[in-house]
């Protein structure tokens, strides 16, 4: 019960608390999505701030675990025909009757930092993609080897329970490699902390 009312309390505040993040965060947003074609697997929907970005003739099935967050994302999609939003994780997709067992695209967007187990995720994402298929990743990494960095690891076991699992030193660019992701192309950049952009092929 105090789990899904965190959760319902974490899908209100969502949009507000990210507000000013996301005036910078669109545009790698938008870089990354209008690459995609055919059908993308979004993982980690949240509210669907990523829908009124892909293009038109894209299909996009959008998974949400938190179904505070799901709902909510659920009719923002209303609008979009091209746009179904399923309320599960990704461990779920490979048994979902309804569902492709390979996509064309994945786009991770702030979302390894919160799974439970970030390489599997990743081992996942490797197993659900086409051979010629490409990744979409946007996630914040931790900032190695500054002041920075130190601070992140030391306020992480705080910072982790307040934002729902989100864990600030984790280094999804390496994961991802080790999991056999090759980047077409790549970007770090900084807001606050550490970024990583790519689209990413399967080796």
């Amino acid at each position: 019960m105090i789990r899904k009312q965190y959760q319902k309390v974490m899908a209100w505040a969502y949009d507000p608390f990210m507000k000013s993040l996301e005036k910078v965060l669109i545009r790698y947003r938008t870089q990354l999505l209008q690459q995609a074609s055919g059908t993308v697997l979004e993982v980690g929907a949240g509210t669907g701030v990523n829908f009124d970005l892909y293009p038109k003739n894209v299909k996009v099935i959008a998974i949400e675990p938190s179904e505070p967050m799901y709902k909510k994302a659920l009719k923002r999609a209303a609008s979009f025909p091209n746009i179904e939003v399923y309320n599960m994780g990704i461990e779920q997709v490979k048994s979902h009757k309804d569902l492709p067992d390979t996509f064309d695209f994945i786009a991770s967007m702030l979302v390894l930092c919160t799974v439970q187990n970030d390489k599997q995720v990743a081992d996942m994402y490797y197993d659900l993609l086409k051979d010629t298929g490409k990744l979409l990743v946007l996630e914040h990494i931790h900032s190695s080897g500054t002041f920075y960095g130190k601070l992140q690891t030391l306020v992480n076991p705080v910072w982790k329970p307040i934002a729902d699992g989100c864990n600030l030193t984790r280094r999804q660019d390496f994961v991802l490699k080790e999991a056999g992701f090759l980047p077409e192309n790549e970007k770090y950049f900084h807001i606050g902390t550490d970024w990583y952009y790519a689209i990413m092929k399967k080796q």
